[in-house]
């Protein structure tokens, strides 16, 4: 993310360990363009927060894009064994 850093962001250590555990790309398709450390600092702002995801800060990538990433299930799979 280049924009405004926020207080619910991700710190480097964090980051560092969560950065891991998000899925790669599917094979074949188009390479990724989204920052994933963006989409994981505007959930944690939404969970930390508690702001509808409609009033997140524009800083954030697309509330679609943010959404649909925790609706596939990537982020959902976080937590799991």
């Amino acid at each position: 993310m280049t924009g405004k850093s926020y207080p619910t962001d991700l710190n480097d250590m964090e980051w560092e360990i969560l950065a891991p555990l998000i899925p790669q790309p599917k094979q074949g398709g188009h390479p990724r363009t989204t920052d994933m450390r963006a989409v994981c600092n505007a959930i944690y702002c939404h969970l930390k927060t508690g702001c509808q995801w409609n009033m997140l800060p524009p800083d954030f990538p697309p509330i679609s894009t943010v959404t649909a990433t925790t609706e596939n299930g990537s982020v959902r799979e976080f937590g799991k064994n």
